[in-house]
């Protein structure tokens, strides 16, 4: 999703429930727990080339219309979605072409395990191909599902249809315990950790494979790319809120060891360096 968006979310204070800002009221209670939180952002300030980013966890995307269409720029290239879309997985070197006239867009998080149960896709769907459209990867049965979601007249009901429907789906949110108290860990360390001081809280009922295997199997990614995601959107979360501190001192706090680690994963998930971005 736009970075900017998604930093908002990992550095607001967690809530149980979803918490709907830039738009409309807030919409504050949820049925279903198979998704973390219902979001729309208001897209009037956005700047016209918008990075994307993923912290590993599946987000589906709503513009306003269904006949809307998006436009993204890949490594160069320029690809264009429908108006349902899908991150997921590790985004690198993408922007989305903002229209000029986008009011909003509307933002569903999904717990990895329920999200690969409930569309019937695996996480290696997404190595190659971390955006995609709606479409291409859930059912007929889901698709009209949605269509339905867009003949709704306000946000409000669209997340009322939405939570209605999928707090009555069936997800295996099975995963093991162990692993949702390693992720627990990387994200209250705000990625300032290592693979080593996971295993190290987690103690001797894991061992560097084991979770190097579920990392992989239920979140789609490796322990250390997990952690570098999150490390790398706090980071930018919090220069992004408190720019009086320089970029590189916000870096070496967040957990990076020298400004060439910091360096590259910018250019790599930016597209450009430090230096050439345009903050907003």
């Amino acid at each position: 999703m736009p970075i900017n968006f998604l930093q908002n979310i990992k550095t607001s204070t967690p809530l149980r429930s979803a918490l709907i800002t830039g738009h409309e009221a807030s919409y504050e209670q949820l049925q279903t727990e198979n998704i973390l939180g219902i979001h729309v952002f208001s897209c009037r300030d956005l700047n016209p080339n918008q990075p994307l980013f993923n912290d590993g966890l599946p987000s589906l995307i709503f513009m306003p219309r269904k006949s809307d269409t998006v436009y993204l720029r890949d490594k160069g290239k320029m690809v264009r979605f429908n108006s349902a879309w899908v991150c997921c997985g590790v985004i690198n070197n993408t922007s989305w072409e903002v229209p000029e006239d986008l009011e909003y867009i509307l933002v569903l998080r999904f717990k990895p395990f329920s999200f690969y149960s409930l569309f019937n896709v695996t996480p290696l769907a997404f190595h190659s191909s971390p955006i995609c459209n709606l479409e291409d990867v859930v059912s007929e049965s889901w698709m009209q599902i949605f269509d339905k979601m867009y003949e709704k007249k306000t946000i409000s009901e669209r997340i009322s249809f939405l939570d209605k429907i999928l707090s009555s789906s069936q997800a295996n949110d099975f995963s093991p315990r162990v692993l949702s108290e390693a992720i627990e860990y990387i994200e209250h360390r705000k990625g300032n950790t290592t693979v080593s001081e996971v295993l190290n809280q987690l103690g001797k009922r894991v061992n560097p494979r084991w979770l190097h295997r579920n990392f992989v199997k239920y979140i789609g990614i490796s322990p250390k790319r997990y952690i570098s995601l999150q490390r790398f959107i706090y980071t930018y979360g919090m220069y992004e809120k408190c720019k009086s501190e320089g970029l590189f001192d916000v870096a070496l706090l967040s957990g990076y060891y020298d400004y060439n680690h910091f360096f590259k994963d910018f250019k790599r998930y930016i597209g450009v360096a430090p230096s050439q971005y345009v903050w907003k």
